[in-house]
């Protein structure tokens, strides 16, 4: 029995890596969680640029010893979403990769952000709470 079960998931295993390995997205199934990250980030950005302009009102020694990921300074060309568009499978896999890792450093730096000031000012995180009940 233990026999037919290793063979069993050994099959099994094998099966499920080809059809991994065989079924590539559509440039039409990429496309619109890219744009869905770079919305994501876009209101990230926002969201880090609102806190740190509080922390820097207290008191700009707060957030001295952070420093924003590159992502944080760049911003997205108005004719991105018509250059998704034109670019090829591997060219919109590698967009992807490189909007899943600045959304993953942004997320990161907004933490980072969020700590700085739980420990500094706790208040201003109200504040912010505060506005983002509003804003609902």
């Amino acid at each position: 029995m233990k026999l037919m079960a290793d063979n069993y998931e050994d099959d099994h295993l094998k099966a499920s890596k080809s059809d991994q390995t065989n079924h590539k997205p559509s440039p039409d199934q990429i496309i619109p969680p890219l744009i869905d990250l770079n919305q994501n980030r876009s209101k990230l950005k926002l969201y880090i640029s609102h806190l740190t302009t509080l922390c820097h009102e207290r008191d700009p020694h707060i957030l001295q010893d952070l420093a924003p990921p590159s992502a944080y300074q760049r911003s997205q060309q108005d004719a991105w979403e018509e250059e998704l568009q034109k670019m090829s499978h591997e060219q919109l896999e590698s967009e992807l990769e490189q909007c899943e890792r600045e959304s993953a450093e942004l997320q990161e730096y907004a933490n980072s952000v969020l700590q700085q000031i739980a420990d500094h000012c706790p208040d201003i995180l109200e504040q912010v709470v505060n506005a983002l009940e509003e804003s609902c």
